[in-house]
């Protein structure tokens, strides 16, 4: 049976990276072999001490060069690929050049909230169509079980909303944070979220469907509550936690 040992406390280094490598190490040490089953997410961050989100992105990045694999229904593995050398570097170069998709979320979340109840309370007919607009185009593919299509107007319908609070700050971060979700991590986190099962997209449609309808007739409460709802599942789900571990 695979333990791990607890880590080290270390202020410097991402709390991910540092897993990532502490696995890497171990697979140089033989410790680990193509076809042992890791334990669970739960387990290996109580005997790490750190914390769940820290090891789904560990995992996430050594999943992304291929050290490890999911197997649905089953659980995640070590691939016939641990023995090449450089693909913990490149596990590591993903985490340090990415960041996390947890704080990219929580991020997303505080600002969309601010900004929604800015153009609420601001923005014209033209802004409202224009937002529209944008969600029809996201929606349309969204519908059509188009996924890559469906991310692909996600910057549109975002910036839709910034440019109606006109506001040149919160529109200049939410570009940031929107460039920000073409980083590699994230964009494998939320293709394996979707991925995983194809009544995610519809119930993604939904809340942003409540969203827009709450923009439109100006309800305020309505739109935040869709919006804390929208980010609250991405969140539990991406990270695989549950309510208690997610507070």
């Amino acid at each position: 049976m695979i333990k791990f040992q607890r880590l080290p406390q270390n202020q410097y280094r991402k709390r991910s990276s540092i897993i990532a490598d502490y696995i890497v190490d171990q697979i140089r040490g033989n410790e680990y072999h193509a076809g042992m089953k890791l334990p669970s997410e739960r387990t290996i961050a109580e005997q790490l001490g750190v914390s769940r989100p820290s090891v789904r992105e560990a995992i996430s990045a050594l999943q992304i060069v291929g050290i490890l694999e999911s197997r649905p229904g089953d659980g995640t593995y070590f691939s016939e690929r641990i023995g090449f050398e450089d693909l913990g570097h490149q596990a590591i170069q993903v985490l340090e050049t990415s960041d996390s998709p947890m704080e990219l979320l929580q991020a997303r979340k505080a600002l969309e909230i601010g900004t929604t109840r800015m153009v609420i309370k601001i923005a014209d007919k033209t802004d409202i169509e224009k937002i529209q607009e944008a969600w029809q185009n996201k929606l349309t593919e969204g519908l059509k079980g188009n996924y890559d299509g469906y991310l692909d107007h996600a910057s549109e319908f975002h910036m839709a909303i910034a440019r109606a609070a006109r506001n040149s700050v919160i529109e200049r971060m939410t570009e940031n944070l929107m460039q920000a979700t073409q980083q590699p991590l994230w964009l494998s986190m939320r293709r394996t979220y979707y991925a995983g099962d194809s009544s995610r997209l519809k119930e993604m449609l939904k809340v942003h469907d409540r969203i827009v309808k709450a923009i439109r007739q100006r309800k305020t409460e309505q739109a935040i509550e869709a919006i804390e709802e929208h980010f609250d599942i991405l969140i539990r789900r991406t990270y695989h936690l549950t309510d208690e571990t997610a507070e």
